[in-house]
């Protein structure tokens, strides 16, 4: 109920297409309601009674009962697909906003095909509940309440014992409805899984050529393809039934009635207009009544879609509060700075000071810390401790106005599907032609002919060292006060690391620099340097030492 309960406070937003639309409903359903009552005038006064006049009149008058119903319709039709367009579009619009609104580790929770399949699959599911499943309810409903009043007018007696069949409707909207949203929420998870490994097979297409990995990826792959198709199949199994059933217990009583009519006929206290009215109401009923079930199960079965949705939609988000950071005048100061998550100790402890202007590079294995540690000074890790930007506590600064002034760039370097242009203007929307031009020089992007040619990493357009690159040039455009590269020349060879490295500290000579590096030659580039070990530093001061204390500590392992 919750969930159905913030659909309609979400519908509320288009009342004037819901308004126009309920008047679509009105009007089809006086006019299909107008259409049963008007047989009996038809049959008793115009054919029965051979009136030529009568016969006219009720035929133009059935026809424009007729086309009253399909402008109806056409009402019904179009305004409820406009608001569900609507609802699609801002909830795309906002889904889109919360990804980038969140905090990091939020985020971070859901895979890239988990978060994918929600906001479009599952959107798509959304926009199909609100736009075809609910109309069900109010415009099919509403013509069965008609049409059950023209029923009680022709015989009371024999409708109300119709009502009978009411019970057996309502178990059967329970059992199909329950059944149609377990298979449903099976089934999109599964399609999450699926996309997880085709993405997982783009990621690492060229290792997965070159290891006797295949078989396994294809077991892996059949096993989640048999439950997506499973769940698939158990949907259609019980929409068939569903749909069988339905139409049974309309035929069945249709049969029972007509027995029952003819018999009234005979007994001539029924005319055979009236019958005829009496079974016309009847077959129209029918299918408003059916569709009006199958939107109560729909609905019931939606309500999971409508739950993952929420779920992405109340991520929590980064507080947009604080004092402004207008620059770094003095330095960093983290003072017993400490991190866990999901129940792991990453940094312990952690103190250091770094002043305006300086170059430091921070060593360790994996997992001693490195990347977190660069997460919370850009403040996407929560934290305890202290995290000095000169007098004023990490917490206490807006982070909007912090990133504005820091750059953070790691070795999986973000490439834009676009153009080079596309790629450099998200680092600076104010930037030339020439600056561009100058900032790919700058980062040994010579591999760019055209700032409009278009680039996409995923399609292996670009190589991993070409992505850097390019990742780079973007920081020769934002000219940050704070840099913070996190093994972000890994991919280079060591000459061109070298000059890119070189022009960065020498364009920014008043940045301050914090570097995670493996590479010795990145280190010495440095002016002092941090060894971690197990979350905690083991050694501060310079680079040339922190080496030696590195490989006494037998932390080479990814040393090169």
């Amino acid at each position: 109920m919750e969930h159905l309960i913030w659909v309609v406070k979400r519908l509320r937003n288009y009342y004037l297409y819901i308004l126009l639309a309920l008047f679509g409903v009105l009007l089809e359903s006086v006019s299909t309601a107008g259409i049963s009552l008007m047989v009996k005038k038809l049959v008793d006064e115009g054919m029965l009674l051979r009136s030529w006049e009568g016969l006219t009149f009720g035929t133009l008058l059935l026809l424009g009962l007729a086309l009253a119903q399909q402008l109806g319709s056409f009402l019904v039709s179009y305004y409820t697909n406009a608001y569900a367009e609507k609802e699609a579009k801002e909830l795309r619009r906002l889904v889109f906003e919360k990804l980038l609104r969140s905090s990091f580790l939020s985020v971070r929770g859901y895979s890239l095909a988990e978060y994918t399949t929600r906001v479009l699959s599952d959107l798509k599911l959304y926009r199909d509940l609100i736009g075809s499943s609910v109309v069900k309810l109010v415009r099919d409903p509403a013509t069965v309440l008609l049409l059950f009043g023209v029923l009680l007018y022709r015989d009371w007696k024999l409708t109300l014992t119709l009502l009978a069949l009411l019970p057996i409707i309502a178990l059967s909207v329970e059992y199909f409805g329950r059944k149609k949203g377990k298979h449903l929420r099976r089934s999109q998870e599964s399609l999450e899984k699926l996309v997880n490994k085709l993405g997982d097979v783009f990621r690492g297409y060229e290792s997965i050529k070159t290891l006797p990995a295949q078989e396994l990826l294809f077991g892996w792959f059949r096993d989640i393809n048999e439950k997506a198709y499973r769940a698939g199949l158990r949907m259609a199994l019980y929409s068939s039934f569903n749909s069988a059933f339905n139409y049974s217990v309309g035929y069945l009583a249709t049969a029972l009635l007509l027995f029952y009519g003819g018999l009234k006929v005979l007994e001539g206290s029924l005319t055979f207009g009236e019958l005829l009215s009496y079974l016309t109401a009847l077959m129209l009923i029918q299918m408003p009544l059916v569709e009006t079930q199958k939107g109560i199960v729909e609905v019931k079965a939606g309500l999971p879609v409508v739950q993952r949705l929420r779920q992405v939609l109340e991520l929590e988000e980064e507080m947009e509060k604080g004092v402004e950071f207008v620059g770094l005048k003095e330095g960093i100061n983290v003072q017993r700075l400490s991190v866990s998550i999901d129940g792991r100790d990453i940094l312990k402890g952690v103190s250091f000071s770094i002043r305006k202007g300086e170059r430091v590079a921070v060593m360790g294995s994996t997992g001693s810390g490195k990347s977190t540690l660069l997460r919370v000074l850009c403040g996407f890790v929560p934290y305890e401790g202290q995290v000095y930007y000169d007098e004023k506590e990490l917490r206490e600064i807006n982070l909007s106005t912090l990133r504005s002034k820091i750059a953070y760039l790691s070795q999986e370097s973000f490439v834009l599907s676009g153009t080079v242009r596309e790629n450099l203007l998200i680092a600076n929307p104010n930037a030339t032609e020439e600056e561009m031009w100058e900032a790919l020089r700058l980062s040994a992007c010579h591999f760019v002919e055209s700032l409009d040619e278009v680039v996409d990493k995923e399609s292996r357009m670009l190589s991993g060292g070409e992505s850097q690159r390019l990742a780079l040039a973007r920081l020769f455009l934002k000219k940050p006060e704070v840099l913070l590269l996190d093994e972000a020349t890994s991919a280079l060879d060591a000459q061109t690391e070298s000059f890119v490295l070189k022009n960065l500290f020498e364009k920014f000579p008043d940045t301050t620099f914090i570097v995670v590096a493996h590479r010795f030659s990145n280190i010495l580039a440095c002016q002092r340097a941090l060894v971690l070990k197990d979350g905690e530093i083991i050694f501060d001061g310079e680079p040339k030492r922190a080496i030696e204390v590195f490989l006494s500590e037998d932390l080479q392992v990814d040393a090169f």
